[in-house]
């Protein structure tokens, strides 16, 4: 991808996250990027293709973002488990090269355009892995299910998280749930 190609890409994914995908015209998105209007249009040809791009960019750094924390070595125990979780939901909420009001946006955006369900796909892919193998390897008895409740707790929590910014709310509120559910999980 050419450098000017990613300057577009990136201002598409601020101009996303700061005013939702049907914000991201070529004139907005060429505004943020601080290039002629021609500059965007000779890089794509549609609105359409600006958003997919900027869905992969969010998507594959978000799955960077999931493979830190589920990667080896796994944790041992429903503890570390909860740590990795946490760890998990901070690099989520962190990661301002891929702000997370973007991506929920763009996942949306996934839902209604064929086009785009793929990267979606590729996400859900990785991030559902990863919680199944941290969940499997903290002996979590089926993690496929255990990822489901895992995902639904973060996710749910997330959406809330960036509809109503909280501060402390991932230490103070949502470890807490989590430890929970962990242990729910582990007495089943």
């Amino acid at each position: 991808m050419s450098d000017r190609r990613r300057l577009i890409v990136e201002a598409a994914l601020r101009v996303i996250a700061r005013d939702g995908v049907n914000a991201a015209t070529h004139r907005a998105v060429a505004a943020e990027a601080d290039v002629a209007l021609a500059s965007t249009t000779y890089h794509f040809t549609s609105k359409a293709e600006v958003v997919t791009e900027a869905l992969e960019l969010a998507i594959d750094r978000s799955i960077a973002a999931v493979e830190r924390p589920t990667s080896p070595p796994h944790p041992a125990t429903p503890d570390v488990l909860v740590d990795r979780l946490v760890e998990l939901v901070e690099a989520l909420c962190g990661d301002d090269q891929a702000p997370l009001a973007a991506q929920y946006e763009l996942l949306i955006e996934a839902g209604r355009s064929p086009e785009l369900r793929e990267v979606a796909e590729r996400w859900d892919g990785a991030y559902m892995g990863g919680l199944r193998a941290i969940a499997a390897a903290a002996g979590i008895r089926d993690p496929d299910e255990a990822a489901a409740i895992l995902s639904d707790l973060i996710d749910g929590a997330l959406l809330g998280l960036v509809s109503a910014p909280r501060a402390g709310f991932v230490e103070g509120t949502l470890r807490p749930r989590i430890a929970r559910v962990v242990a729910g999980l582990e007495a089943t």
